[in-house]
């Protein structure tokens, strides 16, 4: 296959699965095609559902092997500087400015010509499940890899490097499906055929799997009180406020111990579009005190305010950016119903957070989607 038809069949697959919600939501996920010199992956912060040729960043798979052998310092920061320096320094095109999907190296592991990476619900419910491991070898047997949570970036490829490898020597085969707990899953073939052929799998033994699906369908709610709510919060930060009160959403507000599923990260994406935590309020008329003092004590404002009894508040500065937070507020949701037929929730643990939180990569792709 040319250049011209590698770079067609791309887009045409990106586009495909980008445009499906229950694959992909916001900037998230990655698509990428390689041949034997070059691998054409995602640029950083662009959307798989419009993205065209021009979206994607050609990079030499040479240099992208030879940073799996270099020395980075131990420190997360700068490592992280001295690996996003690499692999910057490994595009084909120095003059491209766009920055490459943090998960390039990861994509030139796969010994295929395709590779699709997702972060969706139902995937997440397993890989966000206290017994997702056991579960995933229960499903799929020696036909999937998983790899446990692991800090993004430089750590998360040299471990996949290690697994991918080892994974090859036991078993003669190289893996297609990779799933990283408390992420995603990555999917590799040398056709789109394949690659469809084996998300469906997938997403077909975990629906057979579900004992309980999320329930998102309008219901009633307290109109005057989420106006209230509404007002106040609008006043806090002057932000854009929108409100979710799905079925879900009225159960996992009528307490705290119903909420706890949602007070913790899933996966570095809620982190990103909806912060580390959300704050929840017992009482509608402690809503003003209670959104300053998670302020003052995690030094940003709340993306998401659950109030007992109404469902939920995503903020933005603008229209979109709340709706963002809304919709990937909603994924976590759905994640944490779907993991009650995988053992319950796992959320990401607590170091994971706070190198999310910190990580310059995370930070620049939410600045490309606000």
């Amino acid at each position: 296959m040319d250049k011209a038809g590698l770079l067609e069949n791309l887009v045409s697959m990106s586009n495909r699965y980008g445009r499906d919600p229950e694959l992909v939501l916001a900037g998230g996920g990655n698509t990428s095609a390689k041949d034997e010199t070059a691998l054409y992956v995602k640029a950083s912060g662009t959307s798989l559902a419009t993205i065209t040729e021009d979206g994607f960043v050609a990079m030499d798979r040479e240099k992208l092997s030879g940073i799996l052998n270099k020395e980075y310092p131990s420190g997360d920061k700068e490592r992280e500087a001295a690996f996003l320096k690499d692999v910057t320094a490994a595009k084909v095109d120095p003059a491209d400015t766009k920055r490459p999907s943090v998960e390039a190296l990861l994509h030139n592991l796969f010994p295929y010509r395709f590779v699709l990476h997702l972060h969706p619900a139902l995937v997440n419910g397993l890989t966000c499940g206290a017994e997702g491991e056991e579960i995933a070898k229960r499903l799929f047997a020696d036909e999937v890899l998983w790899v446990e949570e692991c800090r993004p970036g430089y750590t998360l490829a040299r471990l996949c490097s290690d697994r991918l490898r080892e994974y090859h020597q036991k078993s003669g085969k190289h893996v297609s499906i990779l799933l990283l707990q408390n992420h995603g899953i990555f999917i590799a073939g040398d056709t789109l055929e394949r690659i469809d052929g084996l998300l469906n799998e997938v997403m077909g033994k975990l629906k057979e799997s579900v004992v309980r699906m999320p329930d998102l369908s309008e219901t009633g709610f307290d109109r005057t009180a989420v106006k209230e709510a509404e007002g106040k919060l609008s006043a806090l930060n002057g932000a854009f406020v929108l409100h979710g009160a799905y079925a879900d959403a009225l159960r996992f507000s009528a307490g705290h111990e119903n909420a706890a599923p949602l007070l913790a990260p899933f996966t570095p994406d809620h982190i990103v579009y909806c912060k580390a935590r959300p704050l929840y309020v017992d009482d509608l008329d402690d809503l003003s005190k209670a959104f300053v003092d998670f302020r003052n004590k995690n030094g940003y404002e709340p993306k998401i305010v659950i109030v007992k009894g109404l469902g939920f508040f995503a903020l933005g500065s603008n229209e979109k950016d709340a709706r963002t937070a809304k919709m990937l507020f909603e994924d976590a949701m759905k994640i944490a119903v779907y993991s009650e037929s995988f053992g319950g929730p796992r959320h990401m643990a607590e170091d994971m957070i706070n190198f999310i939180v910190n990580w310059e990569a995370e930070s620049y792709r939410q600045s490309q989607n606000i």
